[in-house]
């Protein structure tokens, strides 16, 4: 099922290219109660009225997650061939556990959605989109062992890890955070894909294009830290809530990204969820 959030209210149940309005529901009450929910919802595209997609306007899927967890060189990477699927940069020589080490978060508050533009803040001369599988946790949990994982999720989304790599002094590490905090560096969309329509996570194409050309493009059996890693390890970090967000991590170095400017028009696409275009505009 493809749930999403309506702006300024209500949920929506995506079919095609058409879509269920339920203006009295709210996404975090599906989190809270899928399992009472699911049929009914499921069930709305066959008994309610369908309309067009481009008559709504959508907001970001998870408006207010406790946090995002976000994955750094999480991809293979070792050449510079857009048509590898692996990341293009040098190859990465971090132990997997090491590159756990250095997950980082971003603030709720860089949440976007799918019809936000990203907004360059002053003093950022380059800013960058990172294209990253997302992964949305289903319910409370802690210490999970990787192969409890599954059954924490709900489902998976489209998340850009925006950076603003010239952004202060300190390195790469000391303002990290700082870089990719500010607010709309965290679209997501267009919608939430449930979990039982993935039916692997880590076999996923996904493609950037910057103005209509193809800027970023890899698959997600390419990540050295897979899905049940990932949020096996965080869950022993802190406790997921439902509706935290999980960036698995972006495929391509700095040097083969496309720096954003004001009236860039962005598309992102994943294979089983679908794709969002976003505007650029400075501040």
């Amino acid at each position: 099922m493809r749930l999403a959030s309506l702006s300024p209210f209500g949920i929506g149940v995506v079919e095609g290219e058409e879509i269920v309005p339920v203006e009295s529901r709210t996404m975090a009450e599906v989190l809270e109660h899928w399992e009472g929910l699911r049929d009914q919802l499921a069930a709305l595209p066959q008994t309610h009225k369908r309309v067009p997609l481009d008559k709504v306007r959508l907001g970001p899927p998870v408006p207010s997650p406790s946090k995002i967890w976000a994955a750094a060189g999480n991809y293979r990477r070792g050449t510079g061939d857009l048509a590898n699927g692996s990341g293009r940069g040098s190859e990465r020589t971090e132990d997997p556990q090491a590159l756990l080490d250095m997950i980082f978060l971003k603030p709720p508050s860089a949440i976007a959605g799918p019809s936000t533009k990203i907004v360059i803040p002053p003093n950022a001369e380059t800013v960058f989109p990172e294209l990253e599988l997302c992964v949305v946790i289903g319910r409370k949990c802690r210490n999970l062992a990787p192969e409890e994982v599954w059954g924490a999720i709900f489902g998976y989304t489209i998340i850009l890890d925006v950076t603003a790599r010239g952004y202060g002094g300190g390195g790469l590490v000391a303002t990290r955070n700082v870089r990719k905090g500010f607010d709309t560096f965290a679209p997501i969309g267009p919608w939430i894909v449930t979990r039982d329509e993935i039916a692997d996570p880590e076999a996923l194409a996904m493609r950037l294009w910057v103005n209509g050309e193809l800027r970023q493009s890899a698959r997600t059996d390419a990540m050295i830290n897979g899905v049940a890693t990932l949020v096996s390890y965080l869950s022993h970090v802190s406790t997921l809530l439902p509706g935290d967000l999980i960036a698995t991590g972006n495929p391509d170095a700095p040097d083969f990204q496309q720096q954003l400017r004001p009236g860039d028009e962005l598309k992102a696409e994943i294979e089983g969820i679908g794709a969002m275009t976003l505007a650029v505009a400075g501040s």
